[in-house]
């Protein structure tokens, strides 16, 4: 039997360290923003980004700005720092964990829900295929009633001179959109959203300036059309 996810967070401890973060962050960082109206100011959604860096979890944290649960590897949860991130809402990454009911009983509160589907922070700049937890949580919801927007977002760092974090925030994407084709085919209709969340993050990096390889160009991640037409936007 799965064991239950046990939200660590209290309001007022939430209070303090969400402010403390924010302070750090706005004092050590500078951080530039693109598409902010697309992030929803209440209710529950999904954050989709990538993880490039220590710094993407508390800086969406600061971006949303509100009480929101965090799916994290295992590993960042050890110690006085895992002590810290359970009282701002995060919790593990675990086959052992019922995490679907979790984030479902965190939709039910309005808090949104922020996963980094690659797994685990990668410093190569490439941004990895996407790992099928949060398709389970997008449908799981859509069955339960919540029909909750998906936003992608993109974060880049630039540490040369002024240490800058670059965040890209796309459009929401509804998942009621693939309802029809998820009660045809669960598993395809799960892969197509999967695909087509990373896409919807590696254009959102490439609008930052960040290249995403040619190697995945050639795979037909991203249409060589839209590529060409990105890396001129970015230029």
């Amino acid at each position: 039997m799965l064991r239950q996810v046990v939200d660590g967070k209290d309001p007022f401890s939430f209070a303090i360290l969400a402010g403390l973060t924010r302070i750090v962050l706005d004092n050590y960082l500078n951080i530039q923003i693109k598409g902010v109206e697309n992030l929803p100011k209440s209710g529950p959604f999904i954050c989709v980004a990538n993880h490039s860096s220590r710094f993407d979890g508390p800086t969406i944290g600061r971006l949303i700005n509100r009480p929101a649960c965090f799916m994290v590897h295992p590993n960042e949860l050890k110690g006085f720092q895992g002590f810290l991130l359970t009282k701002v809402g995060a919790f593990p990454s675990s086959p052992r964990y019922d995490f679907v009911a979790h984030v479902l009983s965190r939709f039910e509160k309005g808090e949104p829900f922020v996963i980094f589907p690659e797994g685990t922070v990668h410093y190569d700049g490439i941004t990895h295929p996407f790992k099928k937890g949060v398709t389970k949580v997008a449908f799981a919801a859509l069955e339960a009633g919540f029909d909750v927007p998906i936003i992608p977002i993109a974060a880049g760092y630039d540490f040369q001179g002024k240490r800058k974090a670059l965040y890209n925030i796309g459009e929401a994407i509804a998942v009621s959109s693939y309802k029809e084709s998820y009660a045809r085919d669960a598993q395809a209709a799960s892969q197509a959203l999967l695909d087509d969340l990373h896409k919807q993050v590696l254009a959102l990096r490439m609008e930052l300036g960040f290249e995403i390889g040619e190697r995945l160009i050639e795979a037909g991640v991203l249409g060589s059309m839209q590529a060409l037409s990105l890396t001129r936007k970015a230029s």
